[in-house]
């Protein structure tokens, strides 16, 4: 009786270690990335150094920013893509994209942390943008740093 007790104890305890939330920490970024990803090797912010002529490189890490339309709901779709013209940034166990944040009006909306190699750097997100006047997409790359785009509504 004992150990069936001692047994639901330590099942409860899996499943709460299972669910537990990432937490952010004072400079934003997930604590999961010191203990569980050691290659992520880079969290500079970056910037397209001349907008007018941006390299492949920084196309592949900008995210673009897709404004859907209102649902009856009064919520619009939101999607995320890191890469823009055509060039998509890849997906490997060395080289990916961690992370997509979601900010409108400069007011932290989601976050969606990726895994390497499994997952595309895309995010989609519905918001409600009643009065909103700015949405902005910060996506990391393990290995080229931070990188946000930002789109006037």
């Amino acid at each position: 009786m004992k150990r069936r007790n001692a047994l639901k104890a330590l099942a409860g305890l899996g499943v709460l270690a299972a669910t537990t939330p990432v937490f952010a920490n004072e400079e934003g970024f997930c604590n999961v990335y010191k203990f569980y990803r050691p290659e992520i090797k880079n969290r500079t912010k970056m910037h397209i150094k001349n907008p007018a002529h941006p390299t492949k490189g920084e196309l592949k890490h900008t995210p673009e920013i897709k404004i859907g339309a209102k649902n009856v709901k009064g919520y619009t779709l939101i999607e995320i893509t890191l890469g823009q013209k055509g060039i998509i940034h890849p997906s490997t166990e060395n080289h990916w994209i961690d992370f997509i944040e979601l900010y409108v009006d400069g007011k932290k909306i989601d976050i969606v942390v990726f895994e390497p190699g499994k997952a595309m750097g895309y995010a989609a997100f519905n918001v409600k943008l009643d009065g909103a006047k700015k949405v902005k997409a910060v996506a990391g790359c393990n290995i080229h740093g931070i990188w946000e785009n930002e789109v006037s509504l």
